[in-house]
């Protein structure tokens, strides 16, 4: 990727890199696993205006200060229907792009590359259309990002948090990063990682055959994720932000989150019933966004080797996952990159 120059939070008034999920903050330990301290920890950030990005440090990006990104339609979210009653809203997003998207290499799990320059202003312009939401509605806009352990989604988080920053009102809670939720990571694509895709395409084809017809266990490269742990990781990653939403101590309908584009089809599929035989073929644009509202008042569903994901018919699997009733909002939105060049 180009290295350029630019730090990521124009808000900040310190950037905190640390390791894995600690973070220290006059004492405070928020890690990931005592959600009530995070949250009082960011509640102390919120305060200051200050953005964190937890795990290892983001490269430096030079970017033209000159450069126009007016031509995005950065309403984009504005026409979004209200969130379903009972419910809080998920948006999913994928990360900017990197060197390995744009060379059409394979990136799973094991690849850890930085975002590119394109990766950076797809970064900005999904910063900018929901800043532009925060405006519009800043009681249901989302005011935490959280990101997966791979550096390239928490690189997006950071420079779309300050983005959305940078339109910031008087009294008004800036957006701040939430930190890492590893069930959000993408696939382990096993020995194809690094692959080119078209080399590699036949034999994630196969794999995704044999997952959309039920046999969940086979391992995506041969020592990859198998179709079960995916589904159970996606499964805990919607449970983890729809339960921090709620458990907010301020008033929080929304969060918003920075993932990967195999896992968010996988995701996607599950919410919405549809075949993962269908799914294979969705477009998740870098820099997307994607809208599901998860049920949080107790309503659930069963996912079974009868369900939509294996096309309903009966599977031979045991698959027995529970999950919040959840509704597909909006899949791979993408106005607010139009004129970009990628």
């Amino acid at each position: 990727a180009e290295a350029f120059g630019v730090r990521l939070t124009r808000t900040a008034t310190r950037l905190y890199s640390v390791e894995e999920q600690d973070i220290q903050y006059e004492g405070v330990d928020c890690n990931a696993k005592n959600s009530i301290q995070r949250r009082a920890f960011l509640e102390a950030v919120s305060l200051t205006g200050m953005a964190v990005v937890t795990g290892q440090s983001a490269q430096a990006f030079e970017v033209d200060p000159d450069r126009d990104i007016s031509s995005g339609n950065f309403d984009c979210l504005l026409d979004l229907p209200p969130i379903t009653p009972g419910c809080v809203r998920l948006y999913l997003c994928r990360h900017g792009q990197t060197e390995n998207n744009r060379l059409r290499k394979m990136q799973g799990a094991r690849v850890d590359p930085e975002i590119n320059k394109n990766g950076y202003e797809q970064a900005e312009r999904l910063g900018m259309a929901v800043g532009r939401l925060r405006e519009a509605d800043s009681l249901h806009a989302p005011t935490l990002v959280a990101h997966s352990k791979l550096l390239r989604a928490k690189e997006t988080s950071a420079i779309l948090a300050d983005a959305a920053n940078s339109s910031l009102k008087a009294n008004q809670e800036p957006m701040r990063i939430y930190g890492e939720v590893s069930s959000l990571g993408e696939v382990d694509f096993g020995n194809l990682d690094g692959k080119d895709v078209n080399s590699a395409k036949s034999v994630m084809m196969s794999t995704f055959a044999s997952w959309a017809t039920g046999d969940i266990d086979k391992r995506a490269g041969g020592e990859g994720d198998s179709g079960r742990e995916v589904l159970e990781r996606c499964v805990q990653a919607i449970e983890t932000l729809s339960q921090e939403v709620a458990a907010s101590s301020t008033p929080k309908v929304s969060m918003l989150a920075v993932s990967h584009s195999t896992y968010l089809r996988i995701l996607l599929s599950l919410v919405s019933d549809a075949s993962l035989a269908e799914s294979v073929l969705w477009k998740i644009n870098n820099g997307s966004i994607n809208v599901v509202d998860v049920n949080i008042s107790g309503k659930q569903r069963l996912v079974t080797a009868k369900s939509g994901i294996f096309g309903g018919l009966k599977r031979n699997n045991d698959l027995q996952l529970a999950m919040p009733e959840c509704h597909l909002i909006r899949r791979n939105e993408v106005r607010h990159l139009d004129g970009m060049e990628v």
